[in-house]
């Protein structure tokens, strides 16, 4: 039922040859790379969140990540991500991955 039906005349070949996907010889380029001066990098920042995970720091804190959860201590909060200390490694983990963060219980 869904077999495929040829209507038509098929597709010309073109005549010239077709592109070299390599050179025997070396090719010099005339152009000058030149590295872009404007470049712009941005970020989106969310103050208050980040002035909260602050106030939480050197604290032992839940952080819920879009990939799960992590318990440690919150090392330093940076523009875009947060250090967080997990049994003596340190996790780097971008704001914009955390759903939600909360301090974690004592036991």
């Amino acid at each position: 039922m869904n077999r495929f039906v040829f209507y038509g005349y098929p597709q010309t070949y073109v005549s010239f040859p077709p592109p070299y996907y390599y050179w025997n010889e070396v090719v010099k380029s005339n152009e000058i790379l030149v590295m872009p001066e404007n470049v712009m990098f941005t970020t989106a920042v969310e103050p208050k969140f980040t002035e909260h995970l602050i106030q939480h720091k050197g604290l032992m804190i839940v952080i819920t990540t879009t990939v799960g959860k992590l318990i440690g201590t919150l090392d330093n909060v940076f523009i875009d991500h947060v250090t967080l200390l997990v049994n003596g490694k340190l996790h780097h983990i971008r704001l914009r991955e955390i759903v939600y963060f909360e301090k974690a219980e004592e036991k």
